[in-house]
């Protein structure tokens, strides 16, 4: 299967590194590594240009969900993959996800179970055996093995919004009935720090959560 896996970065230089380690280290090799950027002035790019398969897409500072969008349109094989520039694969993430599609050409996208993870000690042991730090099932991009082709029945990532463009895309591929899979096992691993967008900016992303769920409803109404 040709996978391509995109890497959609904004300064990200503190955790690339290891990110491109964790898609180095599937036991499917992807056929490339599109490392979308939205404008860093760190040196990301520097690290991305270190490791193999790695193509880079550049763009102007414009946003989460233009950078994705950015990354799937550059994309050249058939099915594609994303992880943010700060989280990690189980190394069997591909291979299991790319047997299901193989096996089930009905089913239009897999995800997968996500942990988060702390990369403060402190964070790491207030929240160890806490609910939050238990797997639960990753409808986000960073789960997600999609068939390129869904993006133009389904449409793009909504550029107008920063923190719940995947949710609101995952909505709107629900509606449509799209069939999808979700593996019960830990494929992907969220970190958790200082940085994270919708840490630094909560109120704003509930807020957009909600402007997400309501938008929903109004169109299953309508159809209704």
């Amino acid at each position: 299967m040709k996978i391509s896996c995109v890497i959609p970065v904004f300064n990200g230089e503190k955790f690339l590194r290891e990110t491109l380690e964790s898609i180095g280290n599937q036991t499917l090799a992807p056929l490339e590594i599109v490392v979308a950027d939205d404008g860093s002035s760190d040196a990301s790019l520097d690290i991305a240009r270190g490791f193999p398969l790695v193509r880079i897409v550049t763009q102007k500072t414009a946003g989460p969900a233009a950078t994705r969008n950015l990354g799937w349109r550059s994309a050249r094989g058939d099915f594609v993959a994303f992880l943010d520039a700060d989280d990690l694969w189980h190394p069997e993430k591909l291979a299991i996800q790319s047997e299901i599609l193989r096996e089930n050409p009905e089913i239009a996208f897999c995800v997968s179970l996500a942990q988060m993870f702390w990369t403060n000690p402190q964070e790491a042991e207030n929240f160890a055996g806490h609910e939050r730090a238990k797997p639960i099932p990753g409808y986000a991009t960073t789960t997600l093995l999609a068939r390129r082709e869904l993006f133009q029945t389904i449409g793009a990532f909504n550029e107008s919004l920063w923190f719940t463009d995947a949710t609101e895309w995952f909505m709107r591929a629900e509606e449509a009935g799209v069939r999808s899979h979700l593996v019960e096992k830990v494929l992907t691993f969220h970190r958790m720090h200082g940085a994270n967008l919708t840490r630094r900016r909560s109120d704003e992303s509930r807020a957009e959560f909600l402007q997400v769920v309501r938008a929903s409803l109004r169109r299953r109404r309508a159809r209704a």
